[in-house]
């Protein structure tokens, strides 16, 4: 239309409806009818929910993850400690009671040793301890004479003075005791090795190295108290911390691989006894 200036006016009709949710809705004459956002359909508030509801998810998967782990350790050191013979079966119920863990994240760990081979399930369906014959066992320590002489000689000059300082004190400690309680003794000698092995800044073989030392421990196990060579595996380690503190790669690599072979040396002294 046209006002008294000759001017074309556009008038647009705006109808305002209350709504029960709250503000009115303002609808164009012969337009679309366009909601204003509010906090419930605004798309930071939407994903905001998806983030609250993610939020407790992560956590519970966090949370079964740390669980499983838990129930792995817990079951290896069971089998390191001899508790479990070679196709012993494994009591679900028993060993998570032992543990003070439930079932699911155990069967998640009985899982992860099974593809380790640790653990196998039988036609009928019991999970057993593998068993591991001499042949197997020899094999293992010729594996680990070559992957660790090679990683202790990588690791030479890479590992910190600090660190292996800290496990010089550590060992002169467990020499010197009257008594050493066996897994501990186990389990230091296990950290040194492994620390040896992902100092030598190659993970494909630090993973090699751990498994083939599992396989060793649970070997030795068996037969071997491991009080009846502390002194002499303290010694060992001893000198290899020292040709490490030295940065001298060779050396390192020969008083590795001379550990490895005292190890094969008396395992099979033991066995000719039995």
């Amino acid at each position: 239309m046209r006002g008294p200036y000759g001017q074309q006016f556009f008038f647009r009709v705006q109808l305002f409806l209350l709504s029960r949710d709250g503000p009115g809705v303002m609808i164009p004459l012969g337009g679309v009818v366009q909601k204003p956002a509010t906090k419930e359909t605004s798309p930071p508030a939407r994903r905001l929910r998806r983030e609250g509801r993610a939020a407790p998810l992560a956590a519970e998967a966090t949370h079964l993850h740390s669980l499983a782990h838990k129930a792995y350790e817990g079951l290896l050191r069971i089998l390191f400690s001899g508790e479990l013979r070679p196709n012993d079966v494994i009591m679900e119920r028993r060993i998570a009671e032992q543990l003070g863990i439930s079932r699911t994240p155990l069967r998640e760990a009985i899982r992860r040793l099974e593809g380790e081979k640790l653990l196998q399930r039988q036609s009928g369906g019991a999970i057993v301890v593998c068993p591991m014959s001499i042949e197997d066992f020899l094999n293992i320590l010729s594996l680990r004479r070559l992957l660790e002489g090679e990683g202790a000689r990588r690791a030479a000059g890479h590992m910190s003075a600090e660190e292996l300082l800290s496990f010089r004190e550590r060992i002169r400690a467990m020499a010197t005791k009257a008594e050493a309680d066996s897994l501990v003794a186990q389990e230091l000698g296990r950290e040194l090795h492994l620390c040896i092995a992902r100092s030598a800044d190659n993970q494909v073989l630090a993973s090699l190295i751990e498994d083939m030392g599992k396989r060793t421990r649970l070997f030795i196990r068996l037969f071997v108290r491991i009080a009846d060579r502390r002194v002499q595996v303290c010694e060992e380690h001893l000198a290899l911390i020292d040709a490490l503190l030295e940065g001298d790669g060779e050396h390192a690599r020969a008083c590795m691989e001379r550990h490895i072979d005292s190890i094969r040396a008396f395992v099979l002294d033991k066995l000719a006894a039995l």
